[in-house]
């Protein structure tokens, strides 16, 4: 147990201090607001105050976790400490930066709230984020900052002990289109083929017609290999399904499809399925609920996790409306076109309501890496994809984090735009899961 001494009451402090001490180093806290039962305390100490007590390690307060409400914080001068940037600086104590402060920050998104500088999606941009701007987007910095702050504590306090977590390995599947060519009506569908044939492109009329006569399976509906990959190397993963209406940016099928219902159902037997809003549904409380009630219909059994489509969400709008569906799990806390890490973590957390200061019983789980982002956006081959994944995935075990991709089963069809991914995908499988 660590004591950590506080001349202020703060449930930001609280927050904090239990992610970083009970989820990160597994050690538990206890905090005292009395300077003699700190100064006579036998424990490894913490001092958090302005006052130097010449005990344990000394970090001193920014304003940030005394205060209530939202207001612009400036995150600028950018230094270093033990060669990982650092904000929020301050002149005196051990470590030259408020590191709970800074946490708190980061894990809530603090900067993302009222933000109006955002993209045609309503998106959140990456560049305008302190850990873009400090060239750390990449590594989970908050993980790496309490890790080093284990190790100070060890240099006073070796008899001091630790039980953190176990790395995990959760390979994630967004369902938007589970086919590329069936349940499109046939109107669509001899629209479709006339566009092959003036196009020229018979390798995809004669596909598309072999497909939608039954003669050969849709590429895009590969459930089965992906069921028995997860099988062979003995991962649990989870899939997010698309229940929303047919739209500009959601599904592109028509028609309802049985085998795709009883499919869904038999994934659920092995692994979690979850709802994936459609993009209408992303700041529509109904139109979420209605989605989510669609698939719990068909599941037969309740949906308690979720993750944006197109990560389109807010802060706090988004993870309310969450909340008031009774979802418990979400896994949007990423960014659509960079890879790493959004909140500086790997680790899951409680989303905290930054407007009334309140913990809450979300779950926010931060993944790290997606295809789409690999491929369209830093044009990245199968196998400069596989690196950069198995690399990300090294800095998440060395915190002992959550490493959570995001793929498509679209992005492991066979297709001219993603050759070789699907044999990528089947080797990253195997490679992070024999190194956890």
């Amino acid at each position: 147990m660590i004591i950590v001494f506080s001349d202020k009451k703060s449930p930001r402090l609280n927050y904090i201090l239990s992610r970083i001490f009970n989820d990160i180093l597994g050690v538990e806290v206890y905090f005292t607001f009395d300077e003699e039962e700190f100064l006579a305390s036998t424990l490894p100490s913490i001092n958090y105050s302005a006052k130097n007590m010449q005990k344990g390690v000394w970090i001193v307060p920014h304003t940030l976790l005394y205060s209530s409400g939202i207001s612009r914080q400036k995150t600028e001068p950018i230094s270093s400490w033990k060669n990982m940037p650092v904000f929020f600086l301050q002149e005196q104590g051990d470590i030259p930066f408020d590191m709970f402060a800074a946490s708190f920050y980061l894990i809530t998104r603090y900067e993302e709230y009222h933000s109006t500088a955002l993209d045609n999606h309503g998106r959140y941009e990456y560049t305008d984020s302190i850990i873009y701007r400090m060239g750390c987007i990449q590594e989970p910095i908050v993980d790496q900052w309490a890790y080093a702050l284990k190790d100070e504590l060890l240099k006073l306090y070796p008899e001091c002990t630790f039980t953190p977590r176990k790395f995990r390995f959760i390979p994630t599947i967004d369902i938007d289109h589970p086919y590329l060519y069936r349940n499109k009506g046939f109107i669509m569908n001899l629209l479709c083929l006339m566009k092959d044939l003036t196009g020229r492109k018979f390798t995809v009329f004669r596909e598309r017609l072999l497909t939608i006569l039954h003669l050969k399976e849709d590429i895009y509906f590969n459930f089965e290999s992906l069921l028995q990959l997860y099988r062979t190397e003995e991962v649990k993963g989870l899939f997010f399904v698309h229940r929303g209406p047919y739209g500009k940016f959601d599904r592109r099928y028509l028609y309802p499809s049985r085998r795709y219902r009883k499919m869904l159902r038999r994934i659920s037997q092995e692994h979690a399925v979850y709802i994936h809003p459609s993009y209408i549904a992303a700041f529509n409380n109904l139109q979420f609920c209605k989605e989510k009630m669609e698939l719990e219909r068909v599941l037969n059994h309740k949906v308690e996790g979720s993750r944006q489509h197109y990560l389109r969400f807010r802060f706090p709008e988004t993870f309310r409306q969450l909340l008031a569906a009774d979802i418990k799990d979400d896994y949007s806390v990423l960014y659509s076109n960079q890879y790493g890490f959004r909140a500086g973590t790997s680790i899951p957390f409680p989303f905290y309501d930054m407007e009334i200061d309140q913990e809450t019983k979300l779950t926010i789980h931060p993944s790290s890496i997606m295809d789409v982002t690999l491929l369209r956006d830093f044009k990245m081959s199968p196998k400069e994809a596989f690196n950069k994944i198995v690399e990300i995935a090294e800095k998440v075990k060395a915190v002992n984090g959550d490493f959570i991709t995001l793929f498509h089963n679209s992005s492991l069809a066979d297709t001219a735009e993603w050759e070789g991914w699907e044999r990528m995908y089947s080797e990253m499988i195997r490679k992070i899961n024999i190194t956890k």
